[in-house]
């Protein structure tokens, strides 16, 4: 049975006392009922449904390039390893109340669940769990403090205490009384391939070429590729359009501020290799006009500020008629393109100095950091940073709730959260799967983290918003396993990015593409809170006011003064601010009055 390109409904499977009543009055939904009503389930939009012989019932949100058996609904969840593309999928006797629920390898759709009471329910949607069966709508304070430090909320946690947010390539077991999860996915790094640098550049390309083909949509699908001008897309753009036949279609998002748009490469990448282009443009009156769309379009509080142009970037997918859409995701992540890994390459040299040469290190750089110079204040942060292992040096990237800890948050918070709960929590997603490399250890983080819990999440959003899919084919299981046996020399040689991937692709993208800066999908938020009035006042009016005030989370003083401070060009706050916006509106609307 193949399961394609079915991801954009909803569903909430549920048990318990008050379940049936419940999901009958969720509005847009189908409901019915198992065997002897121990289990009900409601569904909105494209979800799959199947069975068998033994009374077992399952149905899954999916989109996987290969097809799936009849049976693969069975109780081994490393069966689902071998599966290729975004799924989500639930499977239960309707007579025995016991559910699994598995989420894909990066965790790309979400599932989320709650037992109480002996009441339980999945759902795609954590918003529609909010008014289930003894749900206590009470904020999880550590939620909050993880997403003011990493601008999203990493599951198991929700915004919610009483609902959990299954783990990436994870199945979870539930029924009234008891809940237990299965990791049966890790990204592992065994680096065990050995030969010449042209001979690995070579199957490299072989396989993200294959890879690519794999994941092409039908011909007869409307379907397109995010393209943002960097090595990723340009190189999915380029490979798909080599195809016999093929005419490939690409959306890109430029800003009329200058270093943020890079709407001339997207152009250079596209008329390389003959894709057609659609552009648009996002200014400040748009982003703002944008705000309601990143509060619907995500289930919790999300402040990563680029899911304004992506959402843009999916709006213009889907005026073009597209339903499906292809993404660059993870190629920084697999093949060594951050530029923090080359920065952390440096600090780990430093770190493994002696102890005698770090300590006068150390004390020179507390020293010269504390001058106005900015070179100087730079020296001494990377001799506090060198030495510090990781993930806590990486952590130092993410942590601006806990840097200002004392001052943002109001003692009843910090009275609720420990100042290293977040960094504690990275200790645990770093610790999760085996040993290596250093640069390994931290690629493995971030597919865990920025891509599994931050990229998929905003891409999936911003799709599913639009009525749009999306694929992630440097995502394939395959090809990460493969990336995984390079040692890390071929990911960063040097403080050389993407070594074999950028061998790999000479011939595929021109070398303007090979060459250029990394730059990310940035809003310019950080110019427009400068230097435009309108958006100042928004923030005040919004961060400042009685409502917000009152739910005394932050220091009302302490929020101006970030906002006073970057107004004055001493540091970019433009991104703690915006979190702290989208979580407040996000409140008002989701959680607040019920």
């Amino acid at each position: 049975m193949s399961l394609a390109a079915s991801i954009r409904g909803d569903f909430v499977l549920a048990g318990g006392p008050g379940a049936a009543d419940w999901a009958s009055r969720l509005p847009g939904f189908e409901c019915g009922s198992g065997a002897d009503d121990a289990i009900v389930l409601a569904t909105r939009g494209s979800v799959h449904l199947g069975g068998d012989a033994t009374g077992k019932r399952w149905l899954a949100l999916a989109d996987l390039v290969e097809s799936v058996p009849d049976d693969a609904a069975g109780d081994d969840p490393g069966a689902m390893r071998d599966w290729r593309g975004r799924f989500t999928h639930v499977a239960w006797h309707p007579a025995g109340g016991t559910v699994l629920a598995t989420t894909d390898h990066f965790g790309s759709l979400p599932l989320y669940w709650y037992r109480r009471n002996e009441n339980f329910a999945i759902s795609t949607d954590l918003r529609l769990l909010l008014d289930a069966p003894a749900v206590r709508r009470e904020v999880d304070l550590t939620a909050v403090y993880h997403y003011l430090n990493f601008a999203f909320i990493p599951a198991p946690s929700t915004i919610c205490r009483d609902i959990h947010r299954i783990e990436p390539g994870t199945r979870l077991a539930l029924d009234a009384a008891t809940e237990s999860t299965t990791r049966y996915y890790m990204p592992a790094y065994p680096a065990d391939l050995e030969g010449s640098d042209d001979q690995l550049a070579g199957d490299l390309r072989e396989r993200i070429i294959g890879t690519v083909r794999d994941f092409r949509p039908a011909a007869d699908d409307g379907w397109g590729c995010f393209l943002s001008g960097g090595t990723d897309s340009s190189s999915i753009v380029t490979i798909l359009a080599r195809q016999p036949g093929a005419q490939v279609q690409t959306c890109s998002i430029g800003f009329h501020e200058a270093g943020y748009d890079e709407l001339d490469f997207a152009r250079k990448a596209g008329e390389a290799c003959g894709a057609k282009p659609h552009l648009d443009h996002v200014d400040r009156t748009r982003a703002l006009a944008l705000l309601d769309a990143v509060i619907d379009a995500y289930d919790q509080p999300f402040g990563n500020t680029s899911a304004i142009p992506t959402l843009a970037c999916a709006e213009l997918g889907q005026s073009e008629g597209f339903s499906l859409m292809l993404g660059g995701d993870g190629g920084d992540e697999i093949f060594g393109g951050n530029q923090r890994y080359a920065k952390d390459k440096v600090l780990e040299a430093f770190y493994r100095l002696p102890a005698p040469l770090k300590a006068g290190a150390r004390m020179a750089g507390k020293l010269v950091g504390k001058t106005n110079n900015h070179l100087l204040n730079r020296v001494g942060n990377f001799t506090q940073r060198g030495s510090q292992p990781n993930p806590d040096r990486f952590y130092t990237d993410d942590s601006f709730a806990s840097d200002y800890y004392l001052r943002l948050l109001t003692p009843e918070f910090r009275s609720h959260v420990n100042r290293d709960a977040s960094l504690e929590f990275m200790r645990s997603v770093y610790d999760a799967g085996d040993g290596g490399e250093p640069l390994h250890r931290i690629m493995r983080l971030d597919l865990m983290m920025a891509i599994a819990q931050n990229d998929l999440v905003k891409v999936h959003g911003a799709c599913k918003h639009h009525g749009v899919s999306a694929r992630f084919p440097y995502l394939d299981p395959d090809l990460v396993e493969y990336c995984g046996r390079l040692p890390a020399r071929y990911k960063v040689r040097g403080l050389n990015k993407r070594y074999l991937f950028k061998k790999a692709m000479q011939g595929i993208l021109p070398e303007e593409i090979l060459r250029k800066r990394k730059q990310g999908f940035g809003l310019p938020t950080a110019i427009w809170l400068k230097n435009d009035r309108a958006t100042q006042e928004l923030m005040r009016e919004i961060l400042l006011d009685d409502r917000t005030r009152q739910r005394g989370w932050v220091e009302p003083t302490f929020v101006n003064k970030l906002v006073e401070l970057h107004m004055a060009g001493a540091w970019d706050y433009s991104g703690a601010i915006w979190q702290l916006l989208v979580l407040e509106l996000w409140m008002r609307k989701y959680m607040d009055g019920h």
